[in-house]
C-alpha cells in the first residue's frame, strides 16, 4: 500500500463539467503543464497536482472573488457535476435515501470515491449543530462549497457551514439544516 496522497480521476472529470466552457484549448494547455491531459487522464494524480488545478479552476470560475469565494464556488459546482457520473449519481442516491445526518456521518467513506487520503469526523453539538473536523484542508472554502453542496443534495434544507477553526491542514465546520 502506497502512503502516496492520490486524487482519483473521477474528480478530474468531475471538476471538467464544473469548469463547463472555461475547459477551453487554453486551460487544456495549462492543465497539460500540470500533467493532467484531458484527452487521455490517468487513473489517479498526486495530490500536488490536484492543488494547481483546483487553483486554476477556482480562479477561472470566480476570478474576482476573495480565496474564500473562489474555493467554495469550486467545491460546491465539484460535487453537484460528480453526480453526473455514475459513481456520483450512485452516491448521491444513497445520501437522499439517508438523508443529510447519517451523509455526513459516511462522508469519509463519500470521499474515498474521490481520493485516497481525505480524513472526515463528526460529532453532533448539543446546539443541534455538528461538528465536521476535515483534513488535510488547504483551502477551507473548497470544503464549506462541498459540504454545503452535498448537504442541500442529501435533503437538507436552509444550509448553513461555517468555518470554526482552520490550523495545521485541519479544519473544523459547523453545520445546521433543517
Amino acid at each position: 500500500m502506497t502512503d502516496e496522497k492520490l486524487v482519483f480521476d473521477g474528480t478530474f472529470e468531475a471538476f471538467a463539467r464544473a469548469l463547463g466552457t472555461h475547459l477551453n484549448s487554453e486551460t487544456r494547455q495549462r492543465l497539460r503543464a500540470f500533467g493532467v491531459d484531458y484527452d487521455d487522464l490517468l487513473p489517479a494524480y498526486p495530490f500536488e497536482v490536484w492543488l494547481k488545478t483546483m487553483e486554476l479552476g477556482a480562479n477561472l470560475l470566480l476570478p474576482t472573488g476573495t480565496t474564500e469565494e473562489k474555493y467554495f464556488n469550486l467545491g460546491y459546482r465539484i460535487v453537484g457535476s460528480y453526480g453526473e457520473s455514475l459513481i456520483g449519481r450512485t452516491l448521491l442516491t444513497m445520501m437522499r435515501l439517508i438523508g443529510p445526518r447519517r451523509s455526513l456521518a459516511r462522508m469519509t467513506r463519500n470521499l474515498r470515491t474521490a481520493n485516497n487520503f481525505t480524513e472526515v469526523v463528526v460529532r453532533d453539538l448539543p446546539d443541534g449543530r455538528t461538528l465536521v473536523t476535515c483534513k488535510p484542508v488547504v483551502e477551507p472554502g473548497f470544503f464549506r462549497g462541498m459540504f454545503t453542496a452535498a448537504m442541500e443534495l442529501s435533503g437538507g434544507k436552509n444550509v448553513q457551514v461555517e468555518l470554526v477553526e482552520f490550523q495545521n491542514a485541519q479544519a473544523e465546520y459547523a453545520v445546521r439544516w433543517k
